[in-house]
């Protein structure tokens, strides 16, 4: 006396991002925003380090 069950098809789970993005702001405009160049960072650690050696 065996069951028998039917076959089921297993599909794969995916993370996407949700069809509307919450207020209205795509995650990458989000990071971008709070995003500094390069440039803009070094320029003000080398700042900051200046100031530290002027305050020796």
């Amino acid at each position: 006396m065996a069951k028998r069950y039917p076959k089921t098809e297993v599909k794969p789970q995916l993370l996407e991002e949700p069809a509307v993005a919450y207020g209205g702001v795509s995650t990458r405009e989000r990071v971008m925003v709070s995003t500094v160049s390069v440039d803009e960072y070094f320029d003000e650690l080398i700042e900051k380090v200046r100031q530290d050696y002027a305050n020796l």
